[in-house]
C-alpha cells in the first residue's frame, strides 16, 4: 500500500469535536488517542517543539514525530527536523472568520499539493487582512486586534444602519446580540455591554466589557478583546 500524504490541520474557534491529528492508518487507536492528546496540547503552547522558540504569525507548521520517536509541532525553523510528518499546518496569532474551517466530507482526503496550495492561499489573504487593519489598528488607539470579521453579521448591520441614523457620532455602547461574543469567557454571573468605535464608514472596533468593572469610580480595569469588524 502507497504511503499517505500528511493531512493537514484547523483550529476550531467554536467548541466542535476535537480533529485527529495521527493518521488513523498509521498506528493502532490507543497509540493515535495518546499522541492526538499530546499533539492537541503542544498546538495551544505557540512555541515550536523542537527549538522552543515561539511561532511566528502567519506561518507553516508541520507535526509529527522527530528522529527520536518524540511528538512535535514544528514552526518553519524546524519543519526540516519532522522524520514522520502527521499533518501541515497554518500558525496564526489572530482570528479570521473568512477561515474558519467548512464542513467537509469525511471520504474526500487532500493531496499533499493541495494542501500546500490550500495554506498559501490562507497565508496570502491572513497578509492582506492584516495590511488592511493596520491603519485600523493605529488610528483606532489599539495595539493589537485579536480577531477580525469580514462577513457579513446582523450586528455589523445594526453598527451600520445605527451610525448612518447618528453621522456625528463615533462611539456607541450596546447589548452584545446572540453568538456575538461566541468563544469570549465570562465570569458566572456577569453580563457585558459591546462598546463600538467608527474609525470610517465600514471599519469599526469592538470591544467587550464588564461595565460593573469598568464604570464604577475607583473600580480596576478589567482587560477586554478588541475584535475588528
Amino acid at each position: 500500500m502507497p504511503p499517505r500524504p500528511p493531512l493537514g490541520s484547523a483550529v476550531m474557534a467554536n467548541p466542535r469535536p476535537r480533529p485527529e491529528l495521527t493518521p488513523p492508518w498509521l498506528l493502532p487507536r490507543q497509540q493515535r488517542r495518546r499522541i492526538d492528546r499530546q499533539l492537541h496540547k503542544l498546538l495551544r503552547r505557540g512555541t515550536c517543539s523542537i527549538c522552543s522558540r515561539p511561532l511566528k504569525h502567519n506561518s507553516r507548521t508541520a507535526s509529527g514525530l522527530d528522529a527520536h520517536g518524540n511528538v512535535v509541532v514544528a514552526g518553519e525553523c524546524c519543519v526540516h527536523q519532522v522524520a514522520v510528518t502527521f499533518g501541515l499546518g497554518l500558525y496564526s496569532d489572530r482570528k479570521y472568520d473568512f477561515l474558519q474551517p467548512r464542513d467537509s466530507k469525511p471520504d474526500i482526503e487532500p493531496s499533499l499539493e493541495q494542501i500546500v496550495a490550500a495554506i498559501a492561499t490562507r497565508q496570502e489573504a491572513i497578509a492582506d487582512a492584516d495590511k488592511q487593519f493596520t491603519d485600523i489598528e493605529r488610528r483606532g488607539g489599539v495595539k493589537s486586534v485579536s480577531e477580525f470579521f469580514l462577513l457579513d453579521y446582523p450586528w455589523k448591520d445594526d453598527d451600520r444602519e445605527w451610525f448612518e441614523c447618528n453621522p456625528t457620532r463615533s462611539h456607541r455602547m450596546r447589548v452584545p446580540f446572540p453568538g456575538e461574543l461566541d468563544g469570549v469567557k465570562l465570569p458566572a454571573g456577569r453580563k457585558a455591554i459591546v462598546f463600538v468605535r467608527q474609525v470610517e464608514p465600514g471599519q469599526r472596533l469592538r470591544a467587550a466589557f464588564d461595565p460593573d468593572v469598568i464604570l464604577l469610580p475607583g473600580a480596576g480595569r478589567r482587560s477586554f478583546r478588541a475584535r475588528a469588524i
